[in-house]
């Protein structure tokens, strides 16, 4: 017989959790990492010119190609100098000219006036002292293994075009007059000997701490340049993604919730924009645009911004509009723009802060393109027109990372930003996902 026993003891209660006011779906830790790192690079130009000079970013205000001072490699840079090795001038020794006043001495023995092309016999015996040679002279010099003649008995025929036997022992100068010119006297002149080997062959200056991001070509500190340049870069995307996210929301309410002719005239016109190669359309309107600035470049990049936006909230638009609440203030007499800017659009802002990112994203890549092409802001440094110069002036083959990396790695930071800003947003407008991401 099996006794069962009962535990008695009271069950706890499910452990509800406690509300936390910082427990808001906003405090997400995507979205938060992303707009540190965008606004990171937004507070650039605002902090930057309280610890950094940004005059220098302009051309010819700091001194070219120096490379960062940390970074390895550039250790003997500094302690040889910046400028090149310049080749040592030495002095040659050569001969000096002398100006014949006397015509040298006849041969007892005349030549026979014979000579040869090729130098005659190159094995046999030259003539001795005693007898001249009675050749006038031969164009290869002969037999170069030959002893030459002795200096008491010059031959009298015409000399070598080679220089007979480069081995042999000269003869003596014949005699020469004691008249010599004054340019006789004079020392020869220098000529340059070989050059040294060149411990700095891409011409790089010593590295210093005055330009801790180092200089490029143009004579522009990195780092001013930086400072400058991204925030810039950041105002275009914000700019153009600003306006082509207000005409969509416009054209997309409207279209979204009036129906009719009215949609369809809206979805055909954007439609239509979609389909236009729009990186191609910008390369030839930036050709034509004699000065180009930030705002321009915004502008151009806005024509192009609005299609898409347009589509997406015209799609969220036609399921807002069968809602219950969008029907009771339809029976309360609210008018159309109150029923869709007042009650129905509160309800997207993170999805339009979440389509508004990924448009930035957009504008700054087509911007880049854009400037990388050399068809950007000429007068105003940009991330793109930086990496334009650096590949114009062939960075990366003259080993100068510093020209071209840094800007990359701005954008980079910038993308990855406004990409986590999109996925935290996404979050926050999707309760599903946060849900799936707890479980």
């Amino acid at each position: 017989m099996s006794i069962s026993t009962v535990d008695t003891a009271p069950s706890k209660p499910a452990s509800t959790p406690r509300f936390n006011r910082w427990d808001s779906p906003w405090f997400n830790p995507k979205f938060l990492i992303g707009l540190s790192m965008v606004l990171f690079v937004m507070l650039m130009g605002v902090v930057g010119p309280f610890f950094w000079d940004e005059t220098l970013a302009r051309v010819a205000s700091s001194p070219q190609n120096l490379p960062p001072p940390w970074a390895p490699g550039y250790g003997e840079l500094a302690v040889r100098g910046a400028a090149p090795v310049r080749p040592e001038v030495v002095t040659m020794p050569t001969r000096r000219p002398t100006a014949v006043t006397t015509a040298q001495t006849d041969s007892p023995t005349a030549t026979t006036g014979r000579s040869s092309i090729t130098g005659g016999n190159p094995f046999a015996a030259q003539p001795t002292a005693a007898a001249p040679s009675t050749g006038s002279g031969s164009i290869t010099g002969g037999n170069p293994f030959a002893a030459q003649p002795a200096a008491t008995a010059p031959t009298t025929g015409g000399g070598s075009v080679t220089g007979g036997n480069p081995f042999a022992t000269q003869a003596a100068p014949p005699a020469q007059s004691a008249t010599t010119t004054d340019a006789a006297a004079a020392p020869a002149p220098a000529q340059p000997a070989a050059p040294a080997a060149r411990s700095n062959p891409y011409g790089f200056g010593a590295p210093s701490w005055d330009h801790p991001l180092g200089t490029e070509s143009n004579g522009r500190d990195m780092l001013a340049v930086l400072i400058v340049g991204a925030p810039r870069s950041l105002r275009i995307g914000l700019i153009a993604a600003g306006i082509g996210m207000l005409v969509g929301i416009a054209l997309g309410f409207t279209a979204g919730f009036m129906g009719g002719w009215v949609d369809n005239v809206i979805r055909t016109f954007a439609d239509a924009f979609i389909t236009i190669p729009a990186l191609a359309v910008l390369i030839v309107i930036s050709a034509y645009v004699r000065t180009i600035s930030v705002e321009n470049m915004a502008l151009m990049l806005a024509l192009f911004a609005w299609p898409g936006p347009t589509r997406l909230i015209r799609s969220q638009v036609l399921t807002l509009r069968e809602r219950g609440y969008v029907q009771m203030a339809r029976l309360s007499g609210a008018s159309t723009p109150d029923i869709m800017f007042r009650e129905m659009m509160p309800n997207l802002l993170p999805y339009l802060a979440a389509s508004f990112t990924g448009n930035v994203s957009g504008a700054i890549l087509a911007a880049t393109g854009l400037e990388a092409l050399g068809l950007g802001p000429t007068r105003i440094p940009t991330l793109g027109m930086t990496i334009f110069y650096a590949i114009r002036a062939a960075a990366i083959l003259r080993g100068m990372w510093w020209w071209w990396g840094f800007p990359i790695l701005l954008l980079v930071i910038i993308f990855t930003g406004l990409f986590l800003m999109t996925i935290g947003l996404d979050e926050i407008a999707n309760p599903r996902l946060r849900g799936a991401q707890q479980q």
